[in-house]
C-alpha cells in the first residue's frame, strides 16, 4: 500500500478516535444559538491535523489493482442515511449545505477525509442537515471520467458512497490513475450497487448532462474554486461561504 493511501486510512481512524475523546468535552459546551454556526464550527473542531493529504504521489496501490483504502469506514459512515440523487439526508432537515467539488481536487480530498465524516455523523445522520453534491470536472480528463461514473452512481442513490471512496483513494491529479479499471473497482466497493448498470449509465448522455448542469449551477452561484459551499435554511436563500481552512481552523459562515 502506498504511503499516501496509508496516511488516509490512518487519518480517518485517528479522527474517529479523536471524536470519542472530544465527546466528553463537547457535552459541557453550551449550545450555540445558530444551528448553522454549530455545523460549521463543529465540522472541523474534531478533525485531526495530520498529513492525510500531504503526499503528492498517485494512489498506485488502488489504481493498479491493490486493496482499496477505507471501504469499511466509508460504508459505515453512510449506512442507513437516505440518499436521493445528489443529496443525502432527510428532506425535512432544517439546514441545506451544498458542496461544489472536483473529484481530483486535493483540497476537496482534505475536506472529505477530515471534515466530512463529522458533518455526516453529527448533523446529516441526526436529521439536522441535508447535503447536496455538485460535481465539477475542470481539472482534467480524469475528473470528467470520474464525474460521469459518480453521476451514474447517483442514479442508484449511491453517489456519496462512490465519491467518498474516490477521495479516500485519490491519486495525484492528472497522473493517469483514473482508469476504467480503477473506477470499476470503486463501484464494486459501493454497497448494494449494480455495477454493470452504473457503468452503462456512465456512458449515457445523462451522465454528461449532469456534469454540465453542475457547471451551470456553479456559474449561476458565482463559484470559481473547489471546494466551495453554499449554506442556508431549508426553503430560504443559500449563502456562499468559504472556510479559512479545511482542516486546521473552524469553518466560518
Amino acid at each position: 500500500m502506498s504511503s499516501r493511501t496509508s496516511q488516509k486510512a490512518a487519518a480517518r481512524q485517528a479522527r474517529l478516535e479523536a471524536e470519542k475523546r472530544a465527546k466528553v468535552q463537547d457535552a459541557r459546551r453550551k449550545r450555540l444559538r445558530s444551528l448553522v454556526g454549530v455545523i460549521l464550527v463543529a465540522a472541523v473542531f474534531v478533525a485531526v491535523s495530520i498529513a492525510a493529504s500531504s503526499g503528492s504521489g498517485a494512489a498506485a496501490n488502488a489504481a493498479t489493482g491493490g486493496r482499496l483504502v477505507g471501504t469499511a469506514l466509508s460504508r459505515n459512515l453512510f449506512a442507513g442515511i437516505p440518499q436521493s440523487g445528489t443529496t443525502i439526508g432527510s428532506p425535512q432537515a432544517p439546514v441545506r449545505l451544498v458542496e461544489f467539488a472536483d473529484l481530483q481536487c486535493p483540497y476537496c480530498d482534505e475536506y472529505a477525509v477530515q471534515a466530512l465524516p463529522t458533518l455526516v455523523k453529527d448533523y446529516v445522520r441526526t436529521g439536522k442537515v441535508q447535503m447536496r453534491f455538485e460535481n465539477l470536472s475542470f481539472i482534467g480528463a480524469g475528473s470528467v471520467a470520474a464525474g460521469k461514473v459518480a453521476a451514474a452512481a447517483s442514479q442508484q442513490n449511491k453517489l456519496w458512497n462512490f465519491i467518498d471512496l474516490m477521495y479516500l483513494n485519490q491519486g495525484e491529479e492528472n497522473s493517469g490513475y483514473v482508469t476504467p479499471a480503477y473506477l470499476q473497482r470503486l463501484l464494486q466497493a459501493v454497497p448494494a450497487i449494480n455495477v454493470g448498470q452504473a457503468l452503462n449509465a456512465s456512458r449515457s448522455p445523462a451522465a454528461s448532462a449532469a456534469l454540465s448542469s453542475a457547471n451551470q449551477v456553479a456559474a449561476q452561484d458565482g463559484i470559481s474554486a473547489t471546494p466551495s459551499f453554499l449554506i442556508g435554511r431549508a426553503g430560504g436563500p443559500l449563502q456562499q461561504f468559504q472556510p479559512s481552512s479545511l482542516t486546521a481552523a473552524p469553518f466560518e459562515a
